[in-house]
């Protein structure tokens, strides 16, 4: 037994925690030891510290800002002092006001606070901690008050002006001025209601009515069934033929490839880009506009091995070797010239129209939905936008592309590995320059968030995407009185029930913000990205989202319950696969590895990768067409309502390897 008591309280501890464990000390003399050790006062010290450790009390983190408080002085008064903090809706509230009193008390060096401070600014959790005796504690009520500030300064609620990053979001929005005269063509465009309380009335109905659908369809669903425990779902198979309709699609098969080994012939890369060019003469779009109209012919060939050189990914460089016709100098010249963003998006947008005009395509797609997805390619690791993908295990560029029903290419755009899909779904949709009328779109779960379902509602376009693990996601109800069926036991809590207030008190503001989007006044992925990345206290994030959970609960039941919807997002989704197969194939240089230092030479790759996949889309599409409308094949037994079965994209007659020869003669 110690003679003596030690005086150090974390000693104390340890030792008092060294008896208990202390197998030599029996029980009955552990209370003999702990009292000639301490004395009652002390022990009960220690108790009561005790139970604030087991408790959390004085724990809080908000205790751990205020013992640096001395430490964030040396900052706050000068930050607080040459930043202007505005609300984001452009009204006052009780947190802006208490920025003044601390502005005014630094001025002043006044140590006291005014007996009227605010304090409803804070949280219900954190106002208890900025007392001291019953009364506000200066330092405490400061450190909330840059608590509270940074936190919504993140959420969008408060905004710093003349910063990038934390500016108004507002300043991201059309003016007011032109909203008005749009807001009613816009709102009737998407088939929505104008005034809130009809969008109320409008959202409750639709709602309800894929309710009903749902259940109706029920007793006959055999891909999804509903218990105590949530979604139960089978086996989706796959629309499968007939053999006997199997059989007349190999022969299809068979018949077309000996077309194509007659009259559909295999094509060198140079010489298949020419035929289309002599064809829809999408060249002149990178011609300088005096040049158009004459169409010279060495202008066409430097162009077309500019595209090549961008698009194989084997640079201007090596391009120029290999092309005995063109100068390095005048492919690099065009490269920086004229590949322009504007000047791609024109061209392809030609190609694509003439896809959709072909007879061909219209047996794959009417131009009505379309489908995007990314594609990683390897990146070179000594370059700004590097990004390291896991997948790879190495740097990787991602290529966000977007292919319509009848396998046109119509966008294409180069994006971080690491950055979400989500942000850039509606890009393609909103800026391609084709004549494609898309009213549905697909995408996979990196596609997916509820703020996409939003966007797309407020578009008047139908989002669908194939969401991983989709048994799991919560649906919503906003009618409380209604009959829910067997669906009940999924939405009966709380929070499964819509605040349609946060939604109407943001009708007009959302409307404003996707005619921002759709008038091009701000790119589509840069306002979403700063939209998802706010915090969920931010009331317009809030309006999104809750109206964004509408639609998705709309679409979730249909997805259920349509075997047909389930089978256009997988025949959508497979086509953008095929298409980035034959990417793969037709970027083949330097072993397919992007070697690109900035985003504009990024952005060409890109696009002329895309102008290259319509023309080969466009050219088999084509000759598959010629082949049916000059020879009979009804006469050989061929079942040619079978063709829809047939992709443009599997044929392996185009040559993308070898020597490029672009052949003057053959340009017309």
């Amino acid at each position: 037994m110690p003679t003596c008591v030690p005086t150090h309280p974390k000693l104390k501890f340890a030792t008092v925690g060294e008896i208990l464990l202390d197998n030599t000390v029996s029980d009955s003399n552990v209370r003999e030891i702990l009292f000639s050790m301490f004395s009652p006062d002390e022990l009960a010290v220690q108790l009561e510290q005790s139970k604030e450790l087991s408790t959390g009390k004085g724990n809080h983190l908000f205790y751990g800002v205020t013992r640096r408080f001395t430490y964030l002085r040396q900052f706050s008064k000068a930050l607080s002092e040459h930043l202007h903090f505005e609300s984001s809706q452009g009204e006052a509230n009780s947190l802006l006001n208490a920025v003044e009193i601390l502005k005014e008390m630094n001025r002043s060096g006044k140590r006291e606070l005014p007996a009227d401070a605010p304090v409803d600014f804070m949280p219900t959790k954190l106002q208890p901690l900025v007392l001291y005796g019953g009364e506000l504690d200066k330092h405490a009520w400061e450190c909330a008050l840059l608590t509270v500030l940074r936190d919504e300064i993140r959420s969008e609620n408060i905004s710093v002006s003349y910063s990038k990053r934390f500016r108004n979001f507002d300043d991201f929005f059309i003016p007011i001025t032109k909203w008005q005269k749009i807001r009613e063509s816009f709102f009737e465009a998407a088939g929505l209601p104008i005034d809130p309380e009809g969008a109320r009335v409008y959202l409750t109905k639709r709602l309800n009515k894929a309710y009903d659908h749902f259940l109706e369809s029920q007793p006959s669903n055999t891909y999804v069934k509903l218990n105590a425990d949530g979604w139960r779902l089978s086996v989706d198979p796959a629309k499968k033929l007939t053999p006997q309709e199997e059989d007349n699609l190999e022969q299809l098969k068979s018949w077309l490839g000996k077309q194509m080994r007659s009259m559909m012939r295999s094509i060198r890369l140079p010489e298949l880009l020419i035929e289309v060019d002599n064809e829809l003469n999408y060249t002149q779009h990178f011609m300088p506009v005096p040049a158009r109209e004459e169409r010279s012919v060495p202008d066409v060939c430097a162009v077309l091995a500019a595209i090549i050189a961008n698009d194989c990914n084997v640079g201007p460089y090596t391009m120029s070797q290999l092309v005995k016709e063109v100068s390095y100098g005048q492919i690099q010249r065009i490269t920086d010239w004229q590949l322009t963003e504007e000047n791609q998006r024109s061209a392809l947008a030609s190609v694509v129209n003439a896809i959709a005009d072909l007879d061909t395509s219209q047996v794959w797609g009417h131009g009505k939905t379309s489908s995007s997805d990314g594609q990683r390619f390897a990146f070179r690791s000594q370059v700004l936008h590097q990004t390291f993908s896991h997948k790879f295990s190495d740097s990787a560029l991602g290529l966000y592309s977007y292919v319509a029903d009848n396998y046109a290419p119509f966008y294409s755009i180069p994006i971080e590995c690491t950055d979400r899909d989500a942000a850039y779904v509606l890009d393609g949709l909103l800026y391609n320059e084709s004549d494609l009328e898309l009213e549905e779109h697909y995408t996979d779960t990196h596609g997916y968030t509820e703020i996409n379902f939003a966007a797309f509602a407020m578009l008047g376009r139908r989002f669908c995407p194939r969401i991983r693990s989709v048994h799991r996601q919560r649906i919503y109800r906003i009618d409380a009185e209604k009959d829910y069926g067997v669906l009940m036991p999924l939405i009966h809590r709380s929070d499964r029930i819509i605040k349609m207030d946060r939604i109407l008190d943001q009708w007009d503001r959302m409307g404003q913000f996707y005619a921002t989007l759709q008038s091009g006044h701000t790119t589509a992925n840069v306002a979403l990205k700063r939209l998802n990345a706010t915090s969920s206290k931010n009331r317009f994030y809030q309006a999104n989202r809750e109206l964004g959970r509408i639609f998705k609960t709309e679409f979730i039941l249909q997805y259920m319950s349509q075997p047909l919807l389930r089978r256009r997002i997988r025949r959508g989704l497979l086509k953008t696969e095929q298409l980035h197969a034959l990417a793969r194939d037709v970027a083949y240089g330097k072993r397919g590895r992007m070697t690109e230092r900035d985003f504009h030479a990024m952005m060409k790759t890109c696009s002329c990768l895309a102008l290259i996949l319509a023309c080969i889309v466009y050219w088999q599409a084509r000759e598959i067409g010629r082949a049916v409308t000059e020879e009979n094949p009804e006469e050989d037994g061929i079942d040619i309502s079978l063709l829809e079965h047939v992709s443009p994209i599997e044929w392996e007659n185009v040559v993308l390897y070898g020597e490029y020869v672009i052949d003057p003669s053959l340009i017309r």
